[in-house]
């Protein structure tokens, strides 16, 4: 004789909808960044645009934003450079911290992604990071 015994699943009601709305959630929150701000304690994130120094001849560089950025020619663009932090062994926090090293202007776009920018103040070098900050 062949009998089937059925287990009743002891899953509440409603969770696999509970688990599809986080993910939903989280999805968006990485999907959209500009829409979603990090105002907690005071702090926000107000660049508009962020790009690396490629090359640099003399007062000349080649840095990675352009059009498809938002870049247009004219804009300045503060230089940052991320150092290494002096930390002891108990230490917590950021291991980095950020310097500005000085500013530059877009004098060309070369494509969607590329432009050529002047050295306006301070010392970029090869791989410090350019941001345009909104006003």
């Amino acid at each position: 004789m062949n009998t089937v015994t059925h287990v009743a699943h002891s899953r509440p009601r409603g969770t696999n909808r509970s688990h599809w709305v986080a993910a939903l959630a989280l999805a968006l929150a990485f999907a959209l960044p500009g829409v979603v701000s990090a105002n907690e304690g005071g702090f926000r994130h107000n660049v508009l645009m962020r790009g690396q120094v490629l090359e640099k001849q003399n007062e000349t560089l080649v840095v990675c934003v352009g059009q498809a950025d938002g870049a247009q020619v004219g804009q300045v663009l503060d230089v940052i450079r991320h150092k290494r932090r002096i930390r002891h062994s108990r230490t917590v926090g950021p291991r980095y911290r950020r310097e500005n090293v000085g500013q530059v202007r877009i004098v060309e776009l070369f494509d969607g992604h590329y432009a050529e920018a002047e050295v306006i103040s301070g010392s970029p070098k090869v791989n410090d990071t350019v941001e345009l900050v909104r006003p």
